[in-house]
């Protein structure tokens, strides 16, 4: 009897497994993952938090798109056109619902965030061959509080940048160069860096340069291109084709790069610094990211020892590690502030999971190593889960709230009749709230900006507040001057010709006297 009472019970679980591994197919956990990450987004409270920084110079544009203008040469801004014209797209939808536009984008913001995570935990599964690996990947992102702030608090161009950046990955695995190449353009067109994702697509189909008859590099470039041209035909067509150009291609290697370029050793500081300040207790997470991202890499050059540098059978998973490296350099050039850690987030998940997983697998028994390894990933997935909703449920903003920025801005409304006219620099959540076009395109003139629309204007910067003068613009709002090379010239325009308003809640705001 001692012999035989153990078999019915391993029996029992190893059918209790077998209907767990079942129902824990690829596509059942994409939906799940789906699930989790829209759900923990809106217990973050998408549709109360206020509209502020650039999230809603976004919101801003594509409130201006909605009403006929035009990125660039109607509202100055340095990015691709892709999101904005994405959450023109939400407030349309939403109008023909009877939803506030700002509604509309946060809505719209909740699905990318519950597709981003599907995304992620597919890349993940395929790349890493492990669904466990994919699963910690969706998840870490959601454990930070300040992940899902940015993206909630408006229209984010890295969050569909980074989507359509997976996009491409996916269709890399699945050997589809076409597809690919279109995805990452996407990605590119919402924020200039997803042109890595192009790049990374061209490598693995041409099998690192070295293999072009079989076309499929080609097609990545013609999949590529069709987006671009696209988009190059309408702002020709529309007669803003060099304010396109301009603004996100010459101001930003000209005048914008030189201006925010830092030595090599200040770069790194400032990263880790954000990094830490974004990660707070969870930077473990970015060091258990860098460890698993090193031994992937390790993994890869192993597989090309044995199989061959261009001829491994699944070269295509050398591009899970180009994106994260080629970011990392993209960042030491230029990284402003935490928004722009997002793209890193997807990856920090992938590879901080590929490293538990490797973990678990060195720690298992040897009896029946496999279920043990999985029962270990099991447990730790489970408790980032329980954690992730212990913090969303418990998560508690403070400050001031969409509802009471609309509130505050009404009595603002009241002033202004149809003709009057209002500038604003840097708080463009103003004009967001009133919904009403700006006195001019300059909603933001940092680092440098300000001399380059002068210089495309063929006048001094004087001149073109000399312009904003003879319009009389009956308020004004003047804000975020710390890099505006000119901002004495606003300052004083503003100190002549204003006054305080005295209304809580927009002490920025100044009446004409």
């Amino acid at each position: 009897m001692s012999t035989s009472a153990p078999a019915p019970l391993s029996q029992t679980l190893d059918r209790i497994w077998s209907r767990l591994d079942g129902w824990a197919g690829v596509r059942n956990l994409t939906l799940l993952a789906f699930f989790i990450g829209a759900t923990v987004t809106l217990l973050h409270r998408p549709l109360s938090r206020p509209e502020v920084g650039d999230p809603a110079i976004y919101d801003y544009i594509a409130q201006s798109i909605s009403r006929g203008q035009l990125p660039y040469r109607d509202v100055v801004d340095i990015k691709g056109p892709g999101a904005p014209y994405l959450s023109a797209g939400a407030m349309l939808a939403g109008k023909l619902l009877g939803v506030r536009d700002v509604i509309a984008v946060r809505a719209l913001n909740v699905l990318l965030v519950g597709l981003l995570s599907s995304l992620t935990f597919l890349t993940a599964q395929i790349y890493l061959k492990s669904r466990a690996a994919g699963l910690i990947a969706f998840l870490v992102p959601l454990m930070r509080y300040q992940f899902l702030e940015f993206m909630i608090e408006g229209t984010q161009p890295k969050l569909p940048m980074i989507v359509f950046g997976l996009l491409s990955l996916l269709m890399i695995a699945r050997d589809k160069p076409f597809w690919s190449g279109f995805c990452s353009m996407l990605s590119c067109l919402c924020w200039q860096p997803g042109l890595m994702f192009t790049g990374v697509a061209l490598l693995m189909f041409s099998r690192y340069l070295m293999s072009w008859r079989d076309r499929r590099a080609a097609k990545v470039l013609f999949g590529a291109a069709i987006p671009l041209a696209v988009v190059l035909l309408y702002f020709y067509a529309k007669g803003a084709l060099g304010d396109l150009w301009a603004w996100t291609i010459t101001y930003n290697y000209s005048v914008f790069g030189p201006e925010a370029e830092r030595t090599l050793g200040a770069a790194f500081d400032h990263l880790w610094i954000i990094l830490r300040r974004t990660f707070e207790r969870d930077a473990i997470l970015v060091v258990l990211g860098m460890i698993g991202l090193l031994l992937f890499l390790i993994e890869r050059a192993a597989a090309k020892f044995k199989h061959g540098a261009f001829t491994s059978p699944d070269l295509f998973r050398d591009a899970l590690v180009f994106p994260p490296l080629v970011y990392l350099v993209f960042s030491l050039i230029n990284f402003q502030g935490g928004p722009d850690s997002i793209p890193f987030f997807p990856f920090i998940g992938m590879f901080a999971g590929w490293a538990i997983v490797r973990f678990a697998r060195l720690v298992a028994p040897v009896y029946k190593p496999l279920r043990s390894e999985l029962i270990l990933t099991g447990i730790c997935v489970l408790a980032i889960i329980a954690l992730v909703f212990l913090r969303a449920l418990t998560y508690r903003p403070g400050g001031q709230t969409l509802q009471d920025q609309y509130a505050a801005i009404k009595p603002v409304s009241e002033l202004l009749g149809p003709n009057d006219q209002i500038y604003v620099h840097g708080s463009v959540e103003v004009l967001v709230l009133l919904n009403r076009p700006n006195l001019n395109p300059y909603v933001f003139l940092d680092w440098g900006a300000d001399d380059f629309a002068a210089l495309r204007k063929g006048v001094s910067f004087e001149a073109i507040i000399g312009q904003m003068e003879s319009q009389e613009p009956k308020l004004v709002s003047i804000s975020r001057l710390r890099k505006v090379n000119h901002a004495e010239d606003f300052r004083r325009w503003v100190d002549e010709h204003y006054e305080k308003l005295s209304l809580a809640g927009n002490e920025r705001i100044m009446i004409r006297k």
